[in-house]
């Protein structure tokens, strides 16, 4: 979940925790996975890439170049649509989300220094007897759980990749696979997540683009291995 590979020797991963569909074929239903008690989903950390004209930023670091060989590395990895090792490190565990953004027409503008206001406590000036005041800020909100995605049904003891999907809605899914699942395992998986939605679309790999046409593709013979995946409305 958070683009490691197994095969490099990253952490293993865990069971998905959540109930779900049991993915079936033309033969059988799918069938419903209850929730498992005692568990709960893994933590998540954000990304944003952006490309600028000299080079690229992740999230409000500063420019780096795109010919620095210190680079190499991570930008071979966006290039085949993988989460880049040194983010996945960054997220101690927790799922990595990515986020792209193009601005290779624009010069790279270092973002403002955000001031955030006093929240401690303090003394009124000029009271005989200091009085204390103490910063009224507002309770944040609880954040809003999003809709349980449904599970796969995943063999723990063979090789298992983490692929993450930006659907046509702007929401992303992000769940485990075999290498030996398909690129229809991927659509079924879409389909129960998001019932009622229309059923046409595509699916394309991102940096370099390219469409999944083929269902029958298991996720490894079609680079998919811990990669992000886009919905495109047909």
């Amino acid at each position: 979940s958070s683009g490691i590979n197994a095969e490099y020797g990253g952490p293993s991963f865990g069971a998905f925790g959540g109930s779900g569909f049991k993915l079936g074929d033309s033969s059988q239903a799918s069938e419903a996975v209850p929730a498992a008690r005692g568990t709960a989903p893994p933590p998540e950390r954000r990304s944003t890439i952006t490309f600028w004209r000299g080079g690229f930023t992740v999230d409000d670091g500063p420019l780096r170049k795109m010919e620095d060989p210190a680079n190499k590395e991570f930008l071979s990895s966006v290039m085949r649509g993988e989460i880049p090792q040194e983010l996945v490190r960054q997220a101690q565990g927790a799922e990595v989300h990515v986020n792209m953004v193009d601005k290779r027409t624009e010069e790279f503008v270092p973002p403002k220094a955000v001031l955030r206001p006093f929240s401690g406590s303090g003394f009124k000036l000029g009271s005989p007897v200091p009085e204390v005041v103490t910063n009224s800020a507002a309770s944040p909100r609880a954040p809003t759980n999003p809709p349980t995605a449904p599970s796969v049904d995943v063999d723990q003891a063979a090789p298992i990749t983490s692929i993450q999907i930006r659907l046509s809605d702007g929401t992303r899914l992000v769940t485990k696979f075999n290498h030996s699942h398909t690129v229809g395992d991927i659509r079924n998986f879409i389909n129960l997540s998001r019932p009622g939605a229309p059923t046409a679309y595509s699916l394309m790999t991102t940096f370099p683009n390219k469409v999944l046409s083929d269902d029958s593709s298991s996720i490894k013979d079609a680079g998919l291995l811990n990669a992000c995946i886009v919905q495109r409305k047909s």
